[in-house]
């Protein structure tokens, strides 16, 4: 089984990219999931320190953390977010290696995709055998994140600019994905990167 690694920017497409993969019998799996596991589990092993970071009011002792109110935070804060993300990336890494582990064991499929925005700027990327960026023309990269969060031009300029440039993530990329036209371009394209994935690593 091999590790292919998908990034790209904001809603470049790499959810959709992400089922079409699947649909195509391929493992997926997603970083934010992993991530989402560790942070809000009733006994998060990084609980303690999300509380003395944010304070209490993010914690409710019924229900545990406030998700929304957390992600709010989260995202507004650079520091902050970047103190979380190294708490929580080798925690997501062991996860992560675990399941691949148990899958190559298992012998059911060819491609593990593991799907990561922080992918590239994070280093993960050397860890793959190959990597899949999407990516997609900045205004449709624009109009897609004003639609999804429902806010205005400028935030979602804010929000673009405040990531790791894309052009600096396809440079290593081994095969990129271009979103910007309709539902069925994606499709056919990854279905091409699928036949050359399976072409490049000799898999019948």
């Amino acid at each position: 089984m091999y590790k292919i690694g998908l990034s790209g920017g904001i809603c470049t497409g790499k959810s959709l990219i992400l089922k079409i993969f699947q649909e195509l019998g391929c493992y997926t799996i997603r970083a934010d999931d992993l991530a989402k596991n560790i942070i809000f589990t009733p006994n998060s092993p990084i609980l303690q320190e999300l509380v003395n970071t944010f304070g209490e009011d993010i914690f409710d002792k019924k229900n545990g953390l406030k998700k929304e109110k957390f992600t709010r935070l989260l995202f507004e804060d650079a520091e902050k977010r970047n103190f979380v993300n190294k708490m929580v990336h080798p925690l997501v890494k062991a996860a992560r290696e675990d399941l691949f582990k148990s899958l190559e064991e298992a012998n059911v499929y060819d491609f593990f995709i593991y799907e990561s925005a922080l992918l590239v700027e994070a280093g993960i990327y050397k860890e793959f055998d190959k990597i899949i960026i999407a990516y997609t023309s900045p205004e449709e990269q624009t109009a897609r994140l004003i639609k999804r969060d429902n806010i205005s031009l400028e935030e979602a300029e804010k929000r673009i600019k405040a990531q790791f440039p894309l052009s600096e993530k396809l440079k290593v990329a081994h095969y990129t994905i271009d979103t910007s036209g309709t539902i069925e371009n994606t499709r056919n394209q990854t279905l091409q990167t699928f036949h050359l994935l399976k072409k490049d690593l000799k898999i019948l």
